[in-house]
């Protein structure tokens, strides 16, 4: 049996042998661009998860604090600073959730809004009032979560 195979390839003309290559490569291709878009839905399925968890962990400190929303200039969400260990003191989060790429990239920003064209940055909060704030993200792909870009989730009065 070996030796019918060995036999079989040695007869085979480069033009075969080239056309599987070829095929081979093409269905890689193929598996890594389709794995890849897999992979941007399901970070941002996880960010639209992050989000609406974080907006509801807000609305708990919003609901217990006496100042309202905590205030913010405009940061990064983290564990060790500023609103992320506010929440996590108030226990309205356990843990601090990050952007899964890129967790401590901050946006250029105007009145806690990403600047147009800003790309790849963190859960950026602010909140220049007691009774409101804003949280950016930013999404790869178009999906249910939302369009690519820039999106803003809000709480207002």
């Amino acid at each position: 049996m070996k030796n019918k195979l060995l036999i079989r390839i040695k007869n085979s003309t480069l033009i075969e042998i080239l056309a599987v290559i070829l095929i081979v490569g093409f269905l890689a291709v193929a598996s890594a661009v389709a794995l890849n878009s897999a992979r941007m839905k399901a970070r941002d399925e996880a960010r639209a998860g992050d989000i609406a968890i974080i907006k509801r962990a807000l609305t708990i400190y919003f609901k217990n604090s006496p100042t309202g929303y905590p205030a913010s200039t405009g940061e990064c969400l983290r564990a060790g600073s500023g609103v992320g260990r506010e929440l996590k003191d108030a226990k309205a989060l356990s843990v601090v959730l990050a952007d899964p790429l890129w967790p401590l990239a901050a946006p250029a920003q105007v009145n806690g809004v990403p600047k147009a064209g800003q790309m790849n940055f963190c859960y950026f909060y602010y909140s220049g009032v007691s009774d409101q704030f804003k949280i950016s993200f930013f999404l790869e792909a178009d999906s249910r979560s939302g369009q690519a870009g820039i999106n803003v989730a809000t709480q207002q009065p």
